[in-house]
């Protein structure tokens, strides 16, 4: 078994290196940097791993790089720029592929573009393999299973701590969706506008805020599986406030890893006949938590658990089974009301 990571120098493909190394797996380091990529190696301690040199919008050389790989783990900071050429050459090279994208439209471009491709090809596409992601569908099936139904999610990221370069660098580059409030599940179909259902939400401490409409990945993921009237992800409208002025300047400031781990909840509110059950996923790190989701996903593929085409963590796998095994990863989830 060898195992590909793209984008293996950045902040997560350390963590995904870092995995892979902990389980055993042959590991092929990718990316557009020789010296950067030798250095994550080092740093993730998987010093003398292979490194293959291959830009993102390569296709040649990037199917080359993957060519004899059983799957392709895809950690880059910016997938509506730079992700889809990854997606193209995995598929093109017959190997699996997942990713860490957040960024909702490349979700959504994933299952609408890449998924009959994937399927001719045999291979298996997972996409939004992150806390919000996963925690998200996994949390939705196993909440609405229990009401009976779903009238209504909503979906809300509260995280600590400082932020990546690359996240910051995936905000910049999607500030207008982000503003704009994405995309949202309604009666059968997908709505833009960035006027929430709820305009305040209920943190997980008891803090009542006002929110906005925010672009949660989930919003594309759930409707796939799980019949509700509405799906909607939420910001709190403070953290949007900050967000819209972020620069280049910033993002030139920012630290590439973050100095302390990013720790988050993912609150994933489901409504049935006037009732919610609320489940929250946490975790010590955003960051890594991601990294070693992928792994496990891509591993799971190569073993058999996929399907062809393009499917979200919850057509795959089971959910309560999943949730568990993140208890590896320091990982926690709950379900109340």
């Amino acid at each position: 078994m060898k195992i590909a990571v793209y984008g293996a120098s950045g902040h997560v493909g350390r963590f995904a290196v870092e995995e892979l190394r902990r389980r055993e797996v042959a590991t092929v380091l990718v990316g557009r940097d020789a010296e950067r990529l030798k250095a994550a190696a080092e740093r993730a301690g998987a010093a003398g791993a292979e490194i293959r040199v291959a830009g993102a919008h390569d296709h040649d050389a990037l199917t080359a790089a993957f060519a004899d790989v059983d799957a392709v783990v895809s950690t880059l900071p910016d997938y509506t720029g730079n992700g889809e050429g990854v997606v193209r050459a995995a598929i093109a090279a017959g190997a699996h592929y997942v990713d860490v994208a957040g960024e909702q439209l490349f979700v959504r471009k994933i299952f609408d573009e890449y998924g009959e491709a994937a399927a001719k090809a045999g291979v298996t596409l997972v996409t939004a393999v992150t806390e919000a992601g996963v925690f998200a569908d996994l949390l939705t099936v196993v909440a609405a299973e229990r009401l009976g139904g779903a009238d209504e999610v909503v979906l809300s990221h509260v995280a600590s701590g400082e932020g990546s370069r690359g996240s910051m660098r995936t905000v910049f580059n999607n500030l207008d969706v982000f503003l704009s409030g994405g995309l949202s599940w309604s009666e059968g179909g997908f709505v833009s506008g960035p006027k929430a259902r709820r305009e305040e939400f209920e943190l997980p401490d008891g803090e009542t805020v006002a929110v906005r409409k925010f672009p949660q990945p989930g919003v594309v993921t759930i409707p796939r599986h799980t019949k509700a009237g509405a799906v909607e992800g939420v910001l709190a409208t403070a953290i949007l406030d900050v967000v819209k002025d972020v620069t280049e300047a910033d993002l030139a400031a920012a630290p590439e890893a973050p100095d302390k781990p990013a720790a988050y909840q993912m609150v994933v509110d489901v409504y049935r006949n006037g009732h919610r059950l609320r489940g929250i996923g946490s975790g010590p790190d955003t960051y890594r938590n991601s990294g070693q989701m992928s792994v496990d996903v891509a591993l799971r593929l190569v073993a058999g658990a996929g399907k062809p085409g393009a499917h979200s963590t919850a057509e795959l796998f089971a959910p309560v089974e999943f949730l568990d095994s993140l208890k590896a990863y320091d990982m926690e989830w709950s379900l109340t009301g």
